[in-house]
């Protein structure tokens, strides 16, 4: 294999990759870190040449497979330049123009400096600019969709080398493809976000009963730009969080039990023990550890309240190594479903058939959009603090993977134009795996039914009835995924072909079809 003479040294050997929660770990036969456009152009046409797939990786923080490899492996940390701040003359936004190995962290730092803050986040900052929108990422908000929404546009080099400069009116289908790309499309090299003046977010934190969450379920999700439930089953108790913008003064944080490094080691010795030895032993882990952290009292109106900066209040302590799966299904099923999955707990743990572990996540966004070209932001009568995003595009992913609904102006949002997550962790105790199967077949079969559909960089199984991998069900170790082929053809209909027609036309020789495997089992490529 005989590299260009410009990336002689850059590729190395004998490198390790492990994704954040070290549940999969790759040894690709090449890891680059190119610098410049030129380099990471010759990297793609030597794996042309060369017969070669390439990943690009940021973070590693998907928990599954999609990010491992045994070919070429490039991460774009040395890529991180800011090339344009573009303050808007109302002061209201920015766009900023940076290439796409920067992670979310360091952009957060250097729009600090200039006075603006990204809209909306994720419950963390450690992705790089490409990564937090390849594969759907969200906040949890009833105003706020998908990340890539605040996106102006995009600059992708394809798998033929070419540059390709994407937009809602240039080269619109490409650019609703890249919005949600897998990787599989090319590499983003450059993106334009839009950024808005820096926010304070004022927050309560209550504690409420899981019966309280289902009778206030019409009035919870619409009551704050900012909201989040996160559910003890076994305890039968729920944290609600709701935080809008503000122009307050900050406030000392909160307490955390967890947060310090006793109760965060102490934690994770008790799920050791209830993974390793005892799994019976789980329920009352929750309890105690619930107890510890929120107290036992019910303080719905009566939260413990706090003003932080948006970045700090919209992240949050992800704790230790864990298995995600989380679906996208109409929040208007969720009394359904989360009466479904606690009467399946319930069960489950009094026939010693599985345990869960905590919190189960639920959250919201509203990714109804117009997809209009016309992404100009309508400032009248807007503010620093009003509600909602100022968008950078108005356009649907083709792979996003929330319920198709009714858009509605700010003003008129119902729960009927919101998209309801719900993430089932299962921590790994010190590295050691906790069984996953039981658990999410009955999640995926729950969520399934309801209108739902898995989130991309998760760890969904599927179905041998989606998937005819040529395994049987008793052939499948605990968790292995099984695939999503059929499944996504049905879901994703026309927009699913349009986005394979665009991967085929700009990756002819399928050099970003790394992970093959992967990729086959979910449809994304034929066997």
């Amino acid at each position: 294999m005989a590299l260009p003479s410009n990336l002689v040294g850059l590729g190395k050997k004998d490198y390790q990759f492990s994704n954040w929660a070290k549940i999969f770990t790759c040894k690709p036969a090449l890891y680059f870190q190119p610098s410049t456009i030129t380099e990471i152009q010759s990297i793609i046409k030597s794996a042309v040449e060369e017969k070669k797939t390439l990943l690009t990786v940021g973070s590693g923080h998907s928990p599954s497979d999609l990010i491992m490899t045994n070919e070429w492996l490039m991460n774009l940390d040395n890529f991180q330049q800011v090339l344009q701040f573009k303050p808007h003359e109302s002061g209201l936004y920015a766009d900023v123009t940076v290439e796409a190995g920067l992670r979310i962290y360091q952009l957060n730092e250097f729009l600090k400096g200039k006075g603006f803050a990204l809209q909306n986040l994720g419950s963390i900052s450690d992705q790089s600019v490409a990564g937090i929108i390849s594969t759907g990422t969200h906040g949890a908000s009833p105003y706020h969709g998908l990340v890539s929404s605040q996106f102006v546009n995009l600059t992708i080099i394809n798998g033929k080398g070419e540059i390709i400069e994407l937009d809602s009116t240039t080269n619109q289908d490409l650019f609703r493809a890249a919005l949600l790309s897998l990787g599989k499309i090319g590499v983003i090299v450059k993106a334009t976000v839009r950024a808005v003046a820096a926010f304070n977010i004022k927050s309560t934190e209550e504690v409420i009963n899981f019966e309280t969450l289902l009778e206030q379920w019409e009035n919870i999700w619409v009551s704050s730009e900012y909201i989040r439930v996160w559910w003890y089953p076994y305890a039968k108790k729920c944290v609600l969080w709701r935080g809008t913008k503000t122009e307050e003064p900050l406030t000392a944080p909160r307490s955390s039990w967890w947060g310090t490094t006793v109760g965060r080691v102490f934690y994770e010795a008790l799920l050791w023990v209830a993974v390793n030895i005892y799994e019976p032993f789980t329920p009352y882990v929750e309890k105690f550890v619930f107890n510890r952290q929120f107290g036992s009292v019910e303080t719905l109106g009566d939260g413990a309240v706090e003003v932080q900066p948006s970045i700090e209040s919209l992240n949050m302590d992800c704790l230790f190594s864990q298995f995600v799966n989380e679906w996208a299904a109409p929040l208007n099923n969720g009394p359904e479903i989360l009466s479904s999955l606690a009467k399946s707990i319930e069960t489950a743990a009094e026939k010693h058939d599985f345990y869960v572990h905590v919190p189960i996540e639920v959250r919201c966004s509203n990714t109804t959009t117009t997809n209009s070209e016309d992404s100009t932001p309508d400032l009248t009568n807007r503010t620093k603090i009003s509600p909602g995003p100022i968008t950078g595009n108005n356009l649907r992913p083709l792979l996003d993977n929330t319920p198709r609904l009714k858009h509605a102006p700010l003003a008129d949002v119902t729960n009927s134009q919101l998209s309801l997550y719900i993430n089932a962790t299962m921590y790994r105790p010190f590295l050691t795996n906790s069984p996953i199967g039981k658990w999410y077949k009955i999640f995926e079969e729950i969520m399934g039914a309801a209108g739902g559909k898995p989130h991309w960089a998760k760890n969904f199984i599927g179905s041998v009835e989606y998937f005819d991998s040529g395994k049987n069900e008793g052939q499948f170790q605990d968790g292995e995924m099984r695939g999503f082929a059929l499944k996504n053809q049905e879901w994703f209909g026309d927009d699913w072909e349009l986005f394979k027609k665009l991967r085929q036309e700009n990756d002819p020789e399928g050099v970003f079809v790394s992970n093959k495997d992967w990729a086959i089992r979910n449809g994304i490529v034929e066997a």
